[in-house]
């Protein structure tokens, strides 16, 4: 077993294909073949199934996949421990995030320090923010309902609460408050159900006993506000996400604690990397209402 074979396997399992995996490694698409097919005949197992849009781990992969995980993660430390005198006036930090507003925030504080280090940023949803991080697509993830996994350190950033939002001419849209009862029958527009908000949504009406109207199902945030202002019917969001815009209202839901609590996490094997550590420090000092 050669340490290129597991770099091999371990960038066709993070990427899902041979092809992206030898672009990630600088490497043709049958080099990489030829490494993880020589480290399969070695050892006597299948690690990886070719699947109709790439490639799926196997259960022998996926066991090893974690190892390999582990493997980058001691190497990442190494290099943190033997960079830790240096200023951060190079290197990347790779983020993702739930939603844009707070991850563009603190992208724009940390740029004030260390404008030179390359910042990427992956938007999704919180449980597809969370595993990106798990599985070591992200450095640092900021997002809401954190999972309690040990591998996992946070620092808490803001909160906010759930929030509807019609379009200016809706016949709700004079209402600063409304209860949820006046949500029943309403036509609504709701994220996928994954969603941080679409969940928390859900809890909050089954305990009032509520039923909404007619729904559409729409995959980001965006996609919400356009279809609210567009008059298609009720959104939600949480009140640390709205921004002025004149063709929506933004109504309390009355009676009702639906909080959304927006960390900033990282894996504690990577704490000690330098960007990774440059921007936990910064969420440490992060005020609420910034």
């Amino acid at each position: 077993m050669r340490e290129t074979q597991l770099r091999a396997f371990d960038a066709v399992a993070r990427a899902g294909s041979f092809s992206d995996a030898a672009q990630d490694l600088g490497l043709t698409q049958p080099a990489v073949t030829i490494q993880v097919a020589n480290l399969e005949k070695e050892f006597g197992m299948k690690l990886l199934a070719r699947a109709q849009d790439g490639v799926q781990m196997t259960k022998a992969g996926a066991d090893l996949f974690q190892l390999t995980r582990e493997l980058a993660g001691v190497h990442d430390r190494i290099n943190g421990f033997l960079n830790a005198s240096r200023d951060l006036e190079a290197g990347e930090l790779r983020l993702v995030a739930d939603g844009p507003h707070l991850a563009t925030r603190l992208i724009a504080a940390f740029r004030e320090h260390h404008p030179g280090v390359t910042i990427t940023l992956r938007l999704g949803n919180a449980q597809a923010a969370w595993r990106d991080l798990l599985e070591g697509r992200a450095d640092a993830a900021i997002a809401a309902d954190a999972p309690k996994d040990p591998r996992i350190t946070s620092v808490d950033l803001q909160v906010g609460n759930l929030t509807a939002l019609v379009s200016a001419n809706h016949p709700l849209a004079s209402r600063r408050k409304i209860p949820i009862t006046a949500l029943a029958g309403e036509p609504t527009i709701l994220r996928e159900p994954a969603s941080n908000t679409r969940k928390n949504l859900e809890r909050a009406l089954r305990r009032a006993s509520v039923s909404l109207g007619e729904t559409l199902e729409l995959g980001s945030r965006e996609a919400v506000i356009e279809a609210v202002a567009a008059g298609l019917g009720i959104g939600f969001v949480f009140s640390t996400e709205i921004t002025p815009d004149p063709r929506l209202r933004a109504i309390e839901i009355a009676g009702q604690t639906i909080a959304n609590r927006e960390v900033l996490g990282c894996l504690k094997s990577r704490r000690k990397l330098n960007a990774v550590n440059a921007v936990m420090t910064l969420g440490k000092t992060w005020p609420e209402d910034r």
